[in-house]
């Protein structure tokens, strides 16, 4: 029982231990970034939200291009995850760890996706940021739903 405890206990130790930041900066104002901070936090990512009327700093601090932004921008382990990006395309990004993209972006506000569901869903592209200005098209996304890759 006690190898039991200490194993159980070492595990959730490990866990807590891997468990990394996401901060998430808003406008004061804006509702669907909430409903997205609440999406990804169901996800099981630990998040902080930084409300200010300057979030538009940062995007330019993490050389976000103006055809990749969103509404609100996160921050976790040196990458950017710019708009309602799909959890599942954020959990590849954080896994694969690719050097040449500084991040993961649903551009625009694309009906449908996560934290943006009033009825109707749109395909949108997910784009991995490169480090030189251009793009990569992660996949296609209908909804929360990956639709399809390249």
């Amino acid at each position: 029982m006690k190898k039991l405890f200490l194993t159980l206990s070492l595990g959730f130790a490990t866990l807590l231990a891997n468990e990394k930041l996401l901060n998430i900066y808003e406008s004061p104002t804006c509702g669907c970034c909430d409903l997205w901070a609440n999406y990804i936090k169901d996800k099981g990512y630990k998040v902080q939200i930084h409300k200010s009327d300057d979030f538009l700093k940062i995007k330019e601090k993490m050389n976000i291009q103006p055809m990749y932004q969103s509404c609100h921008t996160g921050v976790i382990d040196d990458y950017v995850i710019e708009g309602h990006v799909p959890e599942d395309a954020v959990a590849w990004l954080l896994k694969n760890k690719p050097e040449d993209v500084i991040g993961i972006s649903a551009p625009g506000m694309p009906q449908g996706s996560p934290g943006m569901e009033q009825g109707y869903e749109e395909e949108y592209p997910v784009v991995l940021m490169l480090k030189n200005g251009d793009y990569k098209i992660y996949g296609i996304y209908k909804g929360h739903n990956l639709f399809k890759t390249n």
